[in-house]
Formats: C-alpha cells, structure tokens, sequence
C-alpha cells in the first residue's frame, strides 16, 4: 500500500530520510501542537505529544492518496496542493524491514465539527485495516484548524525514528 506525504523539503528527504520530531529535534516543527500543549517549550510539547501516543514523538503523519489539484476553500490546503512536493513510500515495504513499530489512525473528520480539540486515534492491529476510501478534500475549513484536523490520516510510529531515503519516491 502506497502512502503520501506533502513537503517543501523533498530534496533534503531524499538524501537524509524522511525524519520525525525525536530524528530531527526543530522546535519549529511543533508550533502546531503550542497550544494543545499549553506551552511553546520544546521539551513541554514533546512530553504532551508521549503522552497523546507512545511513539509519537518518532512518528509521521501520511495519507492514503493525494489530493486532486483543484482549488480548495482552506488557504493553507489550496497552498499545499499547489505548491509542496508529494512524497510516498510502500508501507508494506517498511513493515517487512521493521521500520515501522505501529499504526494509528486519525480521523478527526466529524469530531473536530464539535470539539476542535478531541484527537480520534485510534491503533491499527492490521494494515488490512487501512481505509483507502477517497477522502473529502473540500470538507477542510479555517473553522477547523489543520487541514489534518479533517482528513483521515495515519500515524506510523517508526522504529528508528525515520524513513531512510531509499524508501521514498518523489511523486509527479
């Protein structure tokens, strides 16, 4: 099963891996988690992100598909799908070779409509699991925060902490 990933970092990716928070220890990385964590301290959002999710902290967020190139309502979406760089990489790829510790999915897609700040993570015991089911781009709102807020997305908890280069394709 093919995953993706938006970037504006494809080219550093591909030569160094594609690095979680604990690999790549960038404060400006956890700007988005500030506010959910109470604190700008780096040390403060890395103890939330453990405490929402063992393993979060050596983890990525991926998606099942990209988005079709349209024009969408949230700015920072329209951005992204016009702009970023999509990556992908072959999850059954990183499962056979260990790389991969867990999966767990986020689907925030009807609960951030009422309670922006309820994360919906659920843990995947099978990657048969996974649901490839086109997700409703043009749902995404300002309203809701992140984009992510309201897609569908899944959470691999690396073993090692990132993907190593070899692993990842740079989508057209």
């Amino acid at each position: 099963m093919r995953l993706y990933c938006y970037t504006y970092f494809a080219e550093k990716i591909l030569q160094e891996g594609y690095l979680s928070v604990a690999a790549n220890p960038n404060p400006k990385q956890l700007e988005m988690y500030a506010r959910k964590a109470g604190s700008t301290n780096f040390e403060d959002i890395k103890k939330y992100l453990e405490q929402t999710l063992p393993g979060r902290t050596r983890s990525i967020s991926c998606l099942t598909e990209k988005a079709p190139v349209e024009n969408y309502e949230h700015p920072y979406l329209d951005y992204l799908v016009h702009h970023a760089a999509v990556i992908s990489f072959e999850l059954n790829d990183l499962l056979k070779d260990g790389l991969v510790e867990m999966i767990y999915c986020k689907d925030n897609s009807e609960t951030a409509k009422t309670d922006i700040d309820f994360e919906n993570v659920y843990k995947i015991k099978n990657p048969a699991e996974i649901d490839t089911s086109p997700l409703n781009w043009h749902q995404c709102s300002e309203a809701y925060g992140s984009p992510y807020n309201m897609l569908r997305h899944y959470i691999l908890v690396l073993s090692k902490g990132f993907i190593p280069p070899e692993y990842i394709t740079l989508e057209k």
